[in-house]
């Protein structure tokens, strides 16, 4: 596959800041996840998380693509993080410190979260114990807000400010008003959703969209993701 089967660069009206975000990754799907990456790097350019929020929001002149990966997924570690060092990419990890201690199968452990950190990956709260938080009460999300990020920061050592909501529909997994501004109070500057579309609009409060990838997605399926 090559930048050749999505859209062309010259197209202006999928100019903008993009965030994808994946899950796992099986060892199978290595290949198209390099090739996606090669699209990605025709079509525009591999940012940072702070970078791309950086962007976002303002008129900008071609395409800025983030990628973030949800769940702290074992298969990512293994199968994606050699692919992006290999390359110097920036990625962001959203992880649920609840799975990390308790050891979970297929999930990272504190000792690859440390690996990430080094390499130059971004790590961000997925909550402690990824519930739905339009179902909690007031404390109870505070309680999932801060129990991660004090975790967080105490294993890695780096500030946690960055924050992805489980599932992430507004209303449905979480109550825009309240849960935004809980965040806000607990000290993050991010609140990821999985609103499927391109981050062109400034955001409301700390919001901020995503689109759906998989690892081994082709042209067809990058060309509908760019379509959001």
């Amino acid at each position: 596959m090559t930048g050749r089967t999505l859209l062309s660069p010259r197209r202006r009206d999928t100019n903008g800041v993009w965030f994808f975000f994946y899950h796992d990754m099986r060892a199978d799907e290595r290949r198209a996840f390099q090739d996606q990456l090669d699209a990605f790097e025709q079509l525009g350019e591999i940012v940072s998380l702070e970078t791309a929020i950086g962007l976002a929001g303002k008129p900008v002149d071609g395409r800025y693509i983030c990628l973030t990966f949800d769940d702290g997924c074992r298969g990512m570690f293994e199968h994606g993080l050699p692919i992006l060092a290999d390359r110097s990419l920036p990625a962001a990890f959203f992880v649920v410190s609840g799975w990390i201690d308790a050891g979970r199968t297929n999930t990272l452990s504190w000792s690859d979260c440390r690996t990430l950190v080094r390499s130059g990956m971004t790590i961000g709260s997925h909550t402690a114990a990824h519930r739905r938080l339009a179902l909690l009460s007031d404390a109870d999300v505070s309680e999932e807000l801060g129990l991660s990020k004090l975790r967080i920061q105490a294993e890695l050592s780096v500030p946690c400010v960055h924050f992805a909501c489980p599932w992430g529909q507004p209303t449905i997994d979480f109550k825009p008003n309240r849960d935004v501004e809980l965040a806000r109070a607990a000290g993050y500057r991010s609140f990821f959703t999985t609103m499927s579309r391109r981050a062109n609009d400034e955001p409301s409060s700390l919001l901020w969209p995503r689109v759906r990838m998989e690892p081994g997605w082709s042209g067809s399926d990058l060309s509908w993701a760019f379509s959001r």
